[in-house]
């Protein structure tokens, strides 16, 4: 996925980028140098401003820093055929969608459970979100799933999520580059981790915190901490949030159930994701290991 020459063009690049000198500078007379490279930056940069937290009264999760939460149960907007074409809790502002029909996933009812779930069908199905979770824009961030996959197969590779421009993005799902493991997440140029060892159409809770001020990522699979402080370094990404694959540039496309994501842009005290997983736990009866 993320080739060595590609990662030598973006050093390269970078390089040139350095050298360019803003043609707009020459006219507009120059006030201190401290203030003359600050001014250049910030009128040459694109300003992210994130997305206002889910607003949900009487929410069971913490909602402060919360930008996207999707329940199968809940704000799910399927035709007639079951195929979801929008996805988002009742008060949110960031939506996930299918524009064409044959990147629709379906609604299928009791699929974990006894609770709905949206499910990918390992081929065209992918769902894109009006979130941007480059490192830039969102240095930290916390993406909690509830799923299943219909196989344990690590090749062809599939995503849960991601934002892969095919650089060294975020993303999560099956990849034979870690055996043992299959279910892995994506380090950036810490290269593809392993986090678990995934059954096909098990429900699992996992829990990814991605730090990029600390360059460190923690991982909870059902409560119980799969991977902890472990090293990361991520690149630039796609603009969009991307579930049931990992973006645009590569075909990864999840088989699978999705129940339940919710994605913070921050990092959860141990209370705060513990009272996560006991809201998703108790309402899909996962069965916790602390």
């Amino acid at each position: 996925m993320k080739r060595t020459a590609f990662f030598a063009a973006l050093l390269v690049l970078a390089a040139c980028r350095k050298t360019e000198t803003p043609t707009t500078t020459s006219t507009t007379p120059p006030p201190a140098p401290a203030t003359t490279t600050t001014a250049a930056t910030d009128t040459t940069k694109t300003i992210y401003v994130p997305p206002p937290d889910v607003n949900v009264a009487n929410a069971p999760v913490p909602t402060s820093g919360l930008s996207l939460w999707l329940r199968a149960d809940s704000g799910v907007t399927a035709g007639a055929d079951g195929k979801v074409s929008s996805w988002a809790v009742e008060g949110s502002t960031v939506k996930a969608t299918a524009g064409l029909p044959e990147t629709r996933p379906a609604l299928a009812q009791n699929a974990i459970g006894g609770k709905p779930a949206v499910h990918f069908d390992g081929g065209t199905n992918i769902l894109e979100a009006n979130l941007n979770i480059d490192p830039a824009a969102s240095p930290q961030l916390t993406v909690i799933s509830v799923f299943t996959s219909d196989t344990d197969a690590p090749t062809p590779p599939r995503k849960l999520y991601g934002a892969d421009d095919g650089g060294y993005d975020r993303a999560a799902g099956l990849d034979n580059r870690a055996d043992p493991f299959n279910y892995t997440v994506f380090g950036g140029n810490a290269d593809v981790i392993g986090i678990f060892k995934l059954a096909a159409n098990t429900p699992y809770l996992t829990v990814d915190s991605y730090d990029q001020t600390k360059k460190m990522l923690n991982v909870w699979v059902n409560g119980a901490p799969a991977k902890q402080n472990q090293q990361i370094d991520h690149g630039a990404s796609l603009d969009k949030f991307y579930i049931g694959g990992t973006g645009t540039v590569y075909h990864e496309p999840w088989l699978g159930n999705v129940a339940e994501m919710l994605v913070y842009r921050r990092i959860l005290t141990d209370d705060e994701r513990k009272k996560v997983e006991d809201y998703l736990a108790g309402k899909y009866g996962l069965k916790l290991t602390r």
